[in-house]
């Protein structure tokens, strides 16, 4: 059983030592701390005032950090009270988070000034590059007393559709370059027409440079100044860039010594705000693993003036025990899908070795392949051990299983040539479908009725006598179900259909009384005052009802896991025809045609076939006895890791 059994403890003691205690005791500890004064009822228990001031330091350090780059180390426990509490003050703190943010925020004040320089300067040589080629002043240009100049851009189009118009007007437009369908231009006119003349060229889609008062010489002179000054001012980005990161190294040891400081301090206020006082005693109160409860309890046992007690479980009313799972080796990857749909809560079996075995078979049967078991089997390893990704450990597992599959089928590749099969190939025998069938049923049948056993067990920890003994999945249907299995096993080795009074009493009558009078027989077992409904027309409709949806769910249950014959039918019938579709090709081409097939094949037959396991999984097996209703087990940490 992977669910760590919990005990609920309560500690009391002097206010006075409270950070003390909960640095040394608590922070990093294996305790989860429960709200004192929602689940303790004692008179004059008061909630500690909340103190927002080291919220808020670790809230500007945080915002700091992700720019420095520190991490946050816990002190070891012979520094940690000396570090935390005794060296440690909030104003001069805040004072040095204020210096940082003050040198942040001259960075990027500075570096956006020199942005904002360089932007003007990379604008303005984007209006004078066109007339680069002209040798006359900028500011003469624009300094004509009779005579105005314009420079811009216009559609290249429009200037040839209206040449003959332009030319017949008081103006004198020079081209200068083209961009695409763009032509840059400058023209000149007498300062009298200037307003129609600028009318005309508006209308003709003619947008205005305005060059800047900045520009000043001869336009290829003030080109080279404006690149140079442009040059200089990314040379001052860099130093500015590089003075940071030298100020960041200088600082990120002070930084990370005082974040981690801060976020002691802010843990610990954290936990005084789930705890409370009666006068001058704390009360605090949580949950650890119960294999930690001896050594907590003799350490606390040396500290003056504090009391410590503790209850299991099952005696707590006011707080669930919260579930930690510890699974390891092979089925430690496979947590993943377990929490994916729920954690288990503290009366339940963890499903997760139950989930492993039985996912890790199916995928194998339904994707049974040498050749491409060992190719997910790598990946997987690389990913797990390489890249440190837990997740793949999973692929490992299954592309071993596909392996094994592989060598019972003989595929390698897809190609069922290459070695012989040693249990069934799954289309070169005419028999091979309807054994694989066969054995597919056989196996969803088998997983139903440990379902339907986890579902018994994890009713009796939950004292639920009634879902235990009346219960679809409970003894009534294990008896139905099961009888059902077993008439049928005896019957095929039999030869002839075995049918006897007794069988019928125990695998139909009684499990059928069992389900109709479900409400009654509970009411009984709990004493209470009424055992039978009051409405019994409908409540024996309902209940045929519900046996009908019993009967059709156990049927239904079984044929999906036909699905997983189906799946290994059809890999074998995708893989020969990727390898038929291979001998059309000659030479080289047909190595391409089954490397490509087998990839995809590998990647999206195997995707398909992983998320049917999942579903066979959640809705055959988690469906039939699991809750999933449990809470994660959240032990105080200094850092969120």
């Amino acid at each position: 059983m992977a669910v760590v059994p919990m005990k609920y403890i309560n500690v009391m003691g002097p206010v006075q030592i409270f950070d003390r205690f909960v640095l040394e005791h608590v922070i990093n500890k294996d305790i989860q701390i429960e709200p004192s004064y929602k689940t303790i009822r004692t008179h004059g228990l008061i909630p500690f005032e909340d103190d927002p001031t080291y919220d808020r330091l670790k809230k500007r350090m945080r915002i700091l950090n992700e720019r420095i780059g520190a991490k946050a180390e816990p002190f070891d426990q012979d520094s940690l009270v000396r570090e935390v509490l005794e060296d440690f003050d909030p104003d001069e703190t805040l004072s040095y988070i204020e210096t940082l943010e003050k040198r942040f925020d001259e960075h990027k004040s500075a570096m956006a000034h020199l942005k904002t320089e360089i932007q003007e300067r990379e604008q303005i040589i984007k209006q004078i590059h066109p007339v680069s080629e002209l040798e006359v002043d900028i500011n003469e240009m624009f300094s004509f007393s009779f005579m105005k100049f314009r420079f811009g851009s216009m559609p290249r189009e429009n200037l040839e559709k209206k040449k003959n118009y332009l030319d017949s007007l008081d103006v004198i437009y020079v081209p200068v370059s083209e961009e695409d369908d763009i032509v840059w231009l400058s023209y000149f006119m007498p300062a009298q027409v200037a307003p129609v003349i600028d009318n005309v060229f508006s209308a003709l889609g003619f947008e205005r440079v305005r060059i800047s008062d900045q520009v000043h010489g001869v336009p290829r002179i003030a080109l080279e100044k404006l690149s140079g000054e442009v040059i200089e001012l990314k040379n001052e980005m860099e130093h500015e860039e590089s003075e940071l990161k030298s100020f960041m190294e200088r600082e990120r040891t002070r930084f990370s010594k005082l974040y981690s400081k801060v976020l002691y301090r802010a843990k610990i206020n954290e936990i005084r705000s789930l705890a409370a006082h009666i006068g001058d005693t704390f009360v605090l109160v949580g949950w650890l693993p119960r294999k930690d409860y001896p050594a907590f309890e003799n350490k606390i046992g040396s500290i003056d003036k504090i009391v410590l007690s503790s209850e299991d479980p099952q005696y707590v009313v006011t707080s669930k025990p919260p579930t930690l799972i510890r699974n390891k080796g092979i089925f430690k990857p496979f947590e993943s899908f377990v929490t994916l749909y729920g954690l288990p809560s503290a009366r339940e079996v963890d499903p997760t070795k139950l989930l492993t075995l039985t996912y890790i078979l199916m995928f194998g049967f339904m994707f049974g392949d040498v050749g491409q078991g060992l190719v997910i089997a790598l990946v997987g390893a690389y990913a797990y051990f390489a890249r440190k990704m837990s997740f793949a450990g999973i692929l490992m597992w299954l592309g071993a299983s596909s392996t094994i599959f592989g060598f019972l089928y003989g595929s390698v590749f897809g190609s069922e040539e290459l070695i012989k099969p040693i249990f069934i190939s799954p289309l070169h025998d005419k028999d091979s479908i309807m054994n694989i069938l066969i054995i597919s049923a056989v196996y969803g049948a088998f997983v139903i009725l440990v379902s339907i056993a986890a579902n018994i067990i994890n009713s009796y920890r939950a004292r639920d006598w009634g879902r235990m003994l009346f219960d679809k999945n409970g003894i009534a249907g294990l008896l139905f179900y099961g009888g059902i299995i077993v008439c049928t096993v005896i019957s095929l080795l039999a030869g002839r259909v075995v049918i006897t009074t007794a069988a019928v009493v125990v695998v139909v009558i009684i499990p059928m009384l069992m389900l109709v009078f479900r409400e009654p027989l509970e009411n009984l077992i709990k004493r209470r005052d009424h055992i039978m409904p009051r409405e019994k027309g409908m409540y024996f409709v309902e209940s045929a009802f519900e046996i009908f949806e019993t009967l059709l769910n156990f049927f239904s249950g079984t044929l999906s896991f036909l699905r997983v014959g189906a799946f290994a039918l059809n890999h074998a019938g995708l893989s020969l025809a990727v390898w038929s579709l291979a001998g059309m090709m000659s030479g080289f081409g047909g190595i391409i045609v089954v490397i490509i097939g087998n990839l995809l094949t590998i990647v999206l037959e195997g995707l398909i076939v992983g998320i049917q396991c999942l579903r066979l999984e959640y809705y055959e097996m988690f469906g039939r006895f699991y809750g999933g209703e449990g809470n994660e087990f959240k032990p105080v940490r200094v850092t969120e890791e």
